[in-house]
């Protein structure tokens, strides 16, 4: 089923209609998947640092990085 999670309101000026452009669009699905997403990266996450060994690298950072950020830890 298909629902509405977010509307990015876009207004080019302050009594025109709202037009949503490519970006507006992107950025809405953007934020209809983010629990997905922050539920993926945290079972990956999960997933690699079973042996107690957190993986290491730029991009592993980048990771842990992006999961406070969507907690709010940072």
């Amino acid at each position: 089923a298909s629902h509405i999670v977010a509307f990015v309101h876009a207004s080019h000026g302050m009594f025109d209609p709202p037009i949503p452009t490519k970006e507006d669009e992107a950025n809405a699905h953007l934020i209809a998947a983010a629990p997905e997403l922050y539920e993926a990266l945290v079972a990956l996450m999960d997933l690699e640092s079973r042996d107690r060994v957190m993986p290491a690298g730029p991009e592993w950072d980048s990771a842990r990085a992006a999961l406070a950020k969507a907690r709010g830890e940072t």
